[in-house]
């Protein structure tokens, strides 16, 4: 799950730790593992669900990431701790409990740890640097389906689906009706 940030002419944008996640990794492959990592992927999909409502809307494209520059303003707009937070957490990596967390610790004082040593080194420090391993996405649309629910599970179902356009000239879209 992530928090979809932007939406603008280009597609739609979220920002998470792309280093050691899940997404990350089916995104752009393992790199710290050459014996049968992950391989890069770069298409995702989104899906918007408004259970009261009985309507989704799937997006599917291309994902490129943001140049580091937009990445460091939106990560400067954050709080304080969120910026600590994502240079701490190791998204997605098990956390094993630790001998100082006593008899009761799940993992928890790992975390703790990491959070402690990221305060520790931006102590101080007011312009955090957004990490490496951490940023923006942006979500290309080629494919966006709308989806409203109907009686007899008789669905409504638009979609529409990006033809390129030639050389100097802009992309169109299809329309087409699904059957439900």
């Amino acid at each position: 799950m992530v928090y979809l940030k932007e939406l603008d002419g280009r597609g739609f944008v979220v920002y998470s730790n792309v280093g050691t996640s899940r997404k990350g990794r089916d995104l752009f492959g393992d790199a710290t593992n050459t014996g049968g990592g992950a391989v890069p992927n770069p298409w995702a999909a989104l899906t918007f669900w408004w259970e009261p409502l009985e309507r989704q809307v799937r997006v599917e494209g291309r994902v490129e990431r943001l140049p580091p520059q937009e990445s460091q303003a939106y990560f400067d707009l954050r709080v304080r701790g969120s910026r600590v937070g994502a240079w701490a957490s190791r998204q997605s990596a098990v956390l094993e409990p630790t001998a100082a967390g006593g008899d009761d610790d799940d993992g928890r004082a790992k975390l703790d740890g990491w959070v402690r040593e990221a305060e520790t080194r931006f102590d101080g420090v007011e312009k955090i640097p957004c990490p490496d391993f951490w940023g923006g996405l942006r979500v290309v649309p080629e494919r966006v389906e709308f989806w409203q629910g109907r009686e007899n599970r008789l669905h409504d179902r638009f979609v529409y689906d990006r033809v390129p356009g030639g050389e100097g000239q802009e992309d169109t879209w299809t329309l087409q009706r699904l059957s439900p």
